[in-house]
């Protein structure tokens, strides 16, 4: 009976997904899944939720709850990171405060100074979580979704004995994003046009588009090989039956209602020649060439301070759940089809020693899965899921540009980093003067002062070596 702590299952959409699927598989029906979150009320609605999705599912799980995450690690066979510190509170001031400052961000949790105050929140937790598994559950694997994803994995491998692997969307969206470019690139233009008027960027939303962006991800017949870091890796190998399929996506960069929809990533595909995991309102603000330039950030649609907005749909989401608490409503459809998360077919995997391959992210080994990035970078490669645990794959070196683009983001990783583990804050103000955004945002002197503001304006969120 495999035991699956899930810390910070108040996130309930996540938690609903993670849970779900997990309860889909015959040999994890029977598993003790322990949900942690701090918040009582996002608690208790997880484990309506929890619940629900049991007895939907015809499972035979044993869900518990807790505030304090002790009695969640004890014995654990796996644990679950979904957490964010501060919450909408500590998001807005991300965000809100470098704007008074001219610093745009579009979501800020992975680099930027957004990216790095986040850390600074966070990071403590989770060395503390890891400690908690060293003296508990010795062995147990920990599956980290929480951001910025890289520097996470970077304080775990560096700083704690506790195996671990990081998981992200980014690559697996990125792959339907690849292919959807593929396909439209192949079609006349009215169909194009036909087909985008259903599509509001702002929503991502047009059932039509939809649907169809769904077809592409879903599309079994192409062939990818994507690797760098998390939020920054390059899809190195885009073929259909043995067929390079670059080719198209160069076409689509000729095609003025294709290109809109990655208006960015395909002008970094232009210039670099490989495309690029994340969105390009996300890829935007930790390269130095877009945010800091109002005609750009207008010529290329980008959207600043846009995770404000997906943050008060989150919340509202998050009052709908808790009416189906209330009501005793039940939260998933039976037929509900599997989500795109990979921690639940790594469980899967772990449960039955049937192998899952997928994108993870793990120490670079001293350099073997990707020589030419920093030995003991995190880095986002291929791995496999099965009985013995997780194995990531060597890719080999990067294309130059490429990792050359990625040490812009490592430098900025690895001091925020040190600075937690060493209780380093000057360390703190190193790495927002050598982040690509702040540095084509504003002087050394401001950047110090931001850096300043961020501080005072966190406050106790903080740890105590920056108060």
């Amino acid at each position: 009976m495999l035991k699956i702590a899930l810390i910070g299952a108040g996130s309930v959409v996540f938690a609903e997904d993670l849970i779900a699927d997990i309860l889909a598989y015959d040999a994890l029906k029977d598993c003790r899944i322990h949900l942690v979150d701090p918040d009582p009320r996002r608690l208790g609605v997880a484990a309506a939720m929890a619940r629900s999705i049991n007895r939907v599912r015809g499972a035979g799980a044993k869900i518990s709850a807790s505030r304090t995450r002790q009695a969640a690690i004890d014995g654990a066979d796996v644990v679950i990171t979904t957490f964010g510190v501060g919450g909408f509170s500590a998001t807005r001031t991300d965000l809100e405060l470098p704007a008074r400052f001219g610093v745009k961000q579009t979501i800020g949790d992975t680099l930027g100074i957004g990216g790095i105050f986040r850390s600074l929140r966070s990071l403590p937790v989770i060395l503390d979580v890891c400690r908690d598994i060293e003296r508990s559950a010795p062995g147990t694997l920990l599956i980290n979704y929480v951001n910025p994803m890289a520097m996470h994995c970077l304080a775990v491998q560096r700083g704690t004995r506790v195996r671990s692997v990081g998981l992200c969307h980014g690559v697996r969206y990125t792959r339907g994003r690849l292919i959807l470019l593929a396909r439209l690139a192949q079609m006349r233009p009215a169909a194009v046009r036909k087909l985008m008027d259903s599509w509001d960027p702002a929503e991502a939303g047009g059932s039509s588009f939809m649907d169809f962006y769904r077809e592409c991800w879903l599309d079994t017949e192409y062939r990818t090989l994507c690797a760098g870091i998390n939020h920054m890796a390059a899809f190195l190998k885009f073929e259909r039956n043995g067929r390079d399929q670059y080719p198209w996506v160069r076409k689509a960069c000729d095609r003025p209602e294709i290109r809109k929809i990655e208006p960015v990533r395909l002008e970094l595909f232009e210039r670099f020649g490989y495309f690029m995991t994340e969105t390009s309102g996300h890829i935007a603000e930790y390269l130095p060439w877009f945010m800091a330039r109002p005609e750009e950030i207008k010529r290329l649609a980008i959207r600043p301070n846009t995770y404000i907005a997906t943050c008060r749909r989150q919340l509202a989401t998050f009052e709908a759940y808790a009416r189906k608490a209330r009501t005793g409503a039940e939260f998933i459809a039976p037929d509900r089809p599997p989500s795109i998360e990979n921690a639940p077919p790594i469980l899967n995997a772990m449960a039955t020693n049937r192998p899952f391959e997928f994108n993870g992210n793990v120490a670079n080994a001293a350099g073997r899965l990707i020589p030419n990035l920093p030995g003991d970078a995190c880095v986002e490669v291929p791995c496999v899921a099965d009985g013995m645990g997780v194995h990531p794959l060597a890719v080999g070196d990067l294309p130059p540009q490429i990792a050359a683009m990625i040490r812009t983001n490592f430098n900025v990783q690895d001091l925020v980093v040190r600075a937690v583990l060493e209780e380093h804050k000057e360390h703190v103000y190193h790495a927002a003067y050598l982040d690509p955004n702040l540095a084509a945002s504003l002087s050394l002197p401001r950047i110090r002062q931001l850096v300043d503001a961020m501080i005072a304006a966190h406050g106790r969120r903080l740890p105590g070596f920056l108060r």
